[in-house]
Order: structure tokens, then sequence, then C-alpha cells
């Protein structure tokens, strides 16, 4: 365990350098990895609206990346464009406290304190993002086939700034050395993030039996990231309100990297003799990516700061599906996915980023080492179900698509002892996604929309087939 007065001495660091977050996915300790989103969901807009159910019917060019082994189900050479919007909402502990103030009495002991995190007040920001979410070629051939796709994993984007929470109720010496009373308040935050990973792939798939189809692919990974987390010093007097352009920049964290890497896809898909039923399921590896963690000082910083640097790793989470597909009629579609994240992927090789052991002469790195082991990540057990129905004899064969969707926290959490890492980085409730989308198919080209709507992701689809 951290020695007390380690634990201590770092809290009274994140009292300057704090933020307070909401649902990370971090390879590093930094805040600024708030809100991460990846791609997951299956590409193309029929398979969003049917809540991203598509392992047992990989039946468009869209296989190429879900399932591979679903190209043996094409039988003409397809292109397949697809752009998406995403609308992010960034949830994050920006106020509040740990303590009611009122209620402590004028001597009390800081160690002795319960925690009350109830009392923590979330802020929301808005991000959106746009950009071409998939793009294939499928060249069939008689008892296999095989495809080149480009597919957008992350496009992300963050901008928000926080007020800053009261999580330690000292009244003691600031530790900016100025005699006085203070609360505790974590610094105040400008936050801002890009990330984007671009997946170049090339798969194929052989049907060894008329019943059983395998494939496989290789990607080949792009990524950028380029975030700033801009801290600022808390204010001394609790009862004044927050004025981020009065208070000086003491310090600033980075993560910049562009890097790439490969990986694969392994799948296979299994159909019924009565073709009412199939089975398809997919594994598909992760990523890593390497980039630079920089802390500096600020420009404004009123004593030394030490500065360190790091290289990390960014772990893109491994994932497993299984999927079943009902197909009663020509005309009607019932899918149902069970998909499992590996987010856990996301601590290996986890970064101190603000060099803690550096800061303090008794922080030992074995010390800091204990603290970043209470970073934790829950791996997802996902549930995705979908139905499709066709009105064949319309002039326009029209489809109309609902589904939904479990999406388990998967929150980047500390459950060590530091409060001011369990106040930033605490647990968020699980969601459910809800997916519905229309498309209309002729013989050489069909037209989809869909949507998907949650209350931290929400995403538009608009995808373009064309069969010759």
């Amino acid at each position: 365990m951290v020695k007390p007065r380690s634990l201590r001495a770092s809290s009274v660091f994140l009292s300057i350098a704090g933020l307070a977050a909401g649902a990370a996915l971090a390879q590093t300790n930094l805040e600024t990895n708030a809100g991460i989103q990846f791609n997951f969901a299956t590409p193309g807009a029929a398979n969003l609206a049917m809540g991203g159910a598509f392992l047992a019917l990989a039946d468009d060019a869209t296989a190429a990346y879900t399932n591979p082994a679903g190209l043996t189900q094409i039988f003409y050479r397809e292109l397949h464009l697809e752009t998406r919007g995403f609308e992010y909402t960034h949830v994050y502990t920006d106020s509040g406290g740990l303590f009611d103030p009122e209620s402590l009495p004028a001597n009390f002991d800081p160690d002795a304190f319960t925690p009350n995190f109830d009392l923590l007040t979330n802020g929301e920001a808005t991000d959106r993002a746009v950009g071409l979410s998939f793009l294939s070629y499928v060249h069939r051939h008689e008892r296999w086939s095989w495809a080149l796709y480009r597919h957008e994993l992350a496009r992300f984007e963050a901008n928000f700034l926080t007020t800053g929470a009261r999580v330690f109720p000292t009244r003691s010496r600031s530790p900016l050395g100025i005699p006085g009373e203070r609360d505790g308040r974590l610094a105040s935050l400008r936050n801002s993030m890009d990330l984007v990973i671009v997946n170049h792939g090339a798969s194929a798939a052989c049907r060894v039996h008329p019943r059983l189809s395998l494939g496989a692919g290789l990607s080949y990974y792009d990524f950028s990231i380029d975030s700033t987390a801009e801290r600022r010093v808390p204010q001394l007097n609790v009862d004044d309100p927050v004025d981020i352009s009065r208070s000086p920049v003491v310090n600033v964290q980075s993560q910049i990297g562009d890097d790439s890497d490969w990986g694969f896809t392994l799948g296979f898909l299994w159909e019924a003799p009565e073709r009412k039923w199939r089975v398809g399921g997919v594994y598909r590896d992760g990523p890593s990516f390497q980039f630079a963690a920089l802390s500096q000082r600020g420009p404004e910083a009123p004593f030394p700061f030490p500065e360190s640097e790091d290289g990390g790793q960014f772990h893109v989470p491994r994932f497993y599906g299984l999927g079943i597909a009902f197909l009663p009629s020509d005309a009607l579609r019932f899918t149902l996915d069970y998909d499992r994240v590996v987010y856990s992927d996301l601590t290996r090789g986890f970064v101190d980023i603000f060099g803690l052991e550096n800061f303090f002469d008794d922080v030992e790195p074995r010390d800091v080492d204990v603290l970043l082991d209470g970073f934790v990540v829950g791996d997802a057990d996902e549930i995705h179900f979908g139905l499709e129905y066709y009105f064949l004899r319309a002039a326009f064969p029209l489809a109309v698509r609902a589904g939904a969707w479990y999406d388990p926290d998967h929150s980047l959490r500390f459950e060590g002892e530091n409060l001011a890492f369990k106040a930033i980085f605490r647990p968020r409730s699980d969601e459910l996604h809800y997916t519905f989308g229309v498309g209309i198919s002729r013989q050489s080209y069909q037209v989809h929309f869909a949507v998907d709507l949650s209350q931290r992701v929400s995403t538009g689809s608009l995808s373009l087939i064309y069969r010759f």
C-alpha cells in the first residue's frame, strides 16, 4: 500500500493538477481520455439499424470487417460506401464536493471524515464528428471471395472546461505556500482531444462445406492522437466564482503520437439445411500504438514543477462475437449477437503521466505502482438485437429496421484509497442504445439510412451499395 504520508502528498498534488472527469477509456491516468469512444458498431447503415447484430447475417460488403466468412454469400461484385456522424456527450465531475463544508466542526480530523460521492456535481459538454466511416469492394468467385476495405475504428473529439470539485476538507497552508484557508478544490482545466484510428484491410473467405464458410482478414491500422490538458491554480477563496481567465496556467499534460500496427480477424458462418437459421462468430485482434505522454510546467507556474516525459502504449481492446439469425421468410429476419469487448486491455502498460515519484521526496516508484494498480476497466458483455421487414411488393422494395443493444459500463474507475482519483474516475451507469432505419433496394443498388441513439453517444449513418 502507499504510505499515508505519500498518499497525502499526492493528494495535495492532485488538488493542483486534478480534474474531475467521467467515463474514461485511458492509457494514462490523465483525465483527458475521459470520453473516448471506439466505433466497434457494425459498419453499414442497414446493420446499425438492426442494433449492430450482423455476425450471423454477414451478407453484404461490410462482412469484410464484421465477419469475413460471410463474403461467400455475396454473389456479385459489390461496392459499399458509408458516412457516419457522431454526437458525443462528455460527462465529467465538474463541481460539488465529497463533503458539506457547513457540516464540518471548527476542529476536525481531515483523515477521519467520511466522503459522500453523491455530493459531486456532473458537467456535460457535446462534440460532433463526421467522416467516411466505411468503404469496401468485394470480388466474387465460385467458392471463395475476397475484399478490400477502409474502416474508421475511432473518430473522436472532445473539448470541455471544468470548474473543479472540492475533494479534501483541509484547513492548512495552501499548496502554493500561501497561509490561509483552502478547501481542497481540484484545479480548473481546459481540455481538448483529437483521436483517429483508421483500419485498411483485406479479407477472404472460402466455402469449405455447403453449409460452412471460413474467413480471415489482415488489417493495417493508422493511429493519431493529439490531446492537451491545461491545468490552472484552484482559487483559495471558496466563495468566489471560478474565473478560468484569471487563474494562472501551472501545468500542462499532452498525449501526442502517430503510429501504425497490424491486426487480424478470424470468422466462421454456418447455415442450417432449411436455410432459416444461421450462426456466425468472429475474433478480432487489437493493435497497439506508441505515443508520447508529457507533463510540463505551465508558463505561469508560481513554483517549480518537475517535468516528465514517458512513452505510452495505446491498446485497442480485443473483440469476440457470436451471433444467431432467424429467417422465417424472405421478408422477415431476426438477429441476436453476443459481443465481448476486452476493455481491460486499456490498462496494460498504464503510464503515470504526472510523474508523481519526481514530485515528492517521499513518493517512491513502488508507491506509484500501487497507486496505478487501483485503476481498472471492466470488460463489456454486449447484447445486440435487431429485426428487419421488407415490403417486397412495393415498386421500390422498402425495408424497415429496428433494434437495441446493451452497453455495460466500461469506464475507467479507481478502486484504491486516493480520494482525488476516486472522485475523478467513478463508475458510470450502463446504457441502452435504440436503433432504427429504412432502406430501398433495386437490382443494382441500395440506399440505407439509420440512427443509433443513447445518452452519451448518438450516431447517424448513410450507406450506398452498388452491385455489378
